[in-house]
């Protein structure tokens, strides 16, 4: 492989991801998949550097999202009741740890600083609870504008009813953001 500096990985990698995504409906895991095969296929180098350059991009969302899950394998998995009964029968075997609501961790700061909530202060509580809050907010306000949607275009489609500046403008209306605010992607 060539050093990283010889080509603009980022830029390159960019491009082909944009012409990736296919105009109409499309899966995200399965566009990614096949440009995985194509780049193994035609440019290793490319999907190589790239993937050396957002290694730690991708690691700390690799890192975000394991945190995430074990909270939520927590809150899901099993009644409270649950937790001290499967930790006791775990504890020969595994680790207990993962089963306990107090190994889930939180981002606590705006620095995304994380930390299990055995160990948060009451800051951090009332921080994840403001983050929380300014999340459900936002989630009702994008419903509202859903419904909103819905109900002027009918059994018709967006691009028949507006154009993409009246729906900019209805999108930031019902929101209440800024003129450079635009509707946030579902995951």
């Amino acid at each position: 492989m060539t050093s990283v500096t010889d080509r603009d990985y980022i830029a390159e990698m960019r491009q082909a991801v944009e012409d990736a995504i296919p105009a109409g409906d499309y899966v995200a895991s399965v566009v990614a998949a096949e440009l995985v095969d194509r780049l193994r296929e035609e440019d290793p180098e490319l999907l190589s550097g790239w993937l050396h350059l957002k290694a730690p991009v991708i690691l700390a969302d690799v890192v975000a999202r394991q945190s995430n899950s074990k909270r939520q394998a927590a809150r899901i998995a099993a009644p409270r009741r649950a937790f001290a009964e499967a930790a006791r029968s775990f504890s020969t075997d595994g680790d207990v740890r993962a089963l306990s609501p107090f190994a889930a961790e939180y981002v606590v700061d705006e620095a995304n600083t994380r930390r299990t909530v055995a160990h948060m202060t009451a800051d951090d509580c009332r921080f994840v609870a403001s983050r929380y809050e300014e999340a459900a907010r936002i989630s009702k306000l994008e419903a509202a504008f859903h419904r909103a949607v819905a109900k002027k275009i009918g059994g018709q489609v967006i691009g028949e009813v507006f154009t993409e500046e009246q729906y900019l403008e209805m999108y930031r209306s019902v929101t209440q953001q800024g003129p450079r605010a635009v509707p946030r992607a579902a995951a």
